[in-house]
């Protein structure tokens, strides 16, 4: 695999980050999403516990929802762009130039998400700080987060370790992407909504029904969200290693699945000729 070829895809995949624009405008307009989904999840928990009978508002818990939030966007940003990259490729008729030159579409999407990893890694981290200042000032409480050169150390290496899983699923998507020619562009949404429910970042996976969530359990991103949650809110470095080990290992798992998937779907999309198949 060429690196060549990677860091010709990250530059592309930066600039369609962006959509082509100022970076700092294009930065600054990123960064409203996720500001307004951990403050509209906080603002939910807050309205709700303080008019609970009896009230039942928990700085701990608003620590626990504003990562969620914040990370469950962040996962959202990158892990659909393999999917999203083959569909807006076939759409402008990209994507099948990128099989003239052989062995290129891995380098070319693990491109793609790399920066996109980079843009969303960036925005994410400004949209926490904002949250925080922001809600401490609304609400008038302290929000019990560890802010140490440490703590931020740690998230942003679960962040870095996330990447497997998400490319993983970025893949298996890909896979249906490669011979769809309607609905991958919803298909993400879709299983946002989903991972949402599943990733624990709202709320405790234990209060999904069995076996819903003994599967929901094991699912790499929900051990990516309590090694982070460890590492900002609890300060608990044995069990963040713990759950930092399980999203590695559940995320090769799913980067391998996700490749073998990938490049059968791909070896079949060339013998059947779909690879240029225009989406609608």
């Amino acid at each position: 695999m060429s690196l060549r070829a990677i860091a010709a895809s990250i530059r592309v995949g930066w600039a369609r980050e962006f959509n082509w624009t100022n970076p700092l405008a294009g930065f600054t307009l990123r960064t409203v999403g996720p500001l307004a989904s951990v403050i509209a999840a906080s603002a939910v928990y807050y309205v709700a516990s303080v008019h609970n009978i009896p009230p039942s508002f928990d700085p701990s818990m608003l620590a626990y929802i504003i990562i969620g939030a914040a990370l469950y966007t962040h996962v959202a940003a990158y892990s659909w762009v393999p999917t999203l990259a083959i569909a807006e490729g076939k759409w402008t008729y990209v994507f099948p130039q990128v099989y003239i030159a052989p062995h290129s579409s891995l380098p070319y999407l693990i491109g793609r998400t790399l920066a996109s990893f980079a843009s969303s890694t960036m925005t994410v981290i400004v949209s926490l700080i904002l949250s925080f200042y922001a809600l401490s000032s609304i609400i008038g409480t302290g929000i019990p987060f560890i802010v140490t050169p440490v703590s931020v150390s740690l998230l942003i290496l679960a962040m870095v370790v996330n990447i497997f899983a998400a490319f993983g699923l970025g893949l298996l998507l890909s896979a249906y992407a490669l011979f769809a020619t309607k609905f991958e562009w919803a298909l993400p949404t879709y299983v946002a909504g989903l991972l949402m429910i599943f990733s624990e970042a709202l709320f405790p996976v234990s209060l999904l029904p069995h076996p819903v969530s003994d599967i929901a359990n094991v699912l790499p991103f929900t051990e990516f969200m309590r090694a982070s949650r460890y590492a900002m809110i609890y300060g608990d470095i044995p069990s963040y290693s713990l759950y930092l080990g399980l999203s590695v290992l559940g995320g090769l798992i799913f980067l391998g699945l996700g490749y073998a998937a990938f490049k059968y779907a791909e070896n079949r999309a060339r013998r059947l000729g779909v690879i240029d198949k225009k989406t609608a």
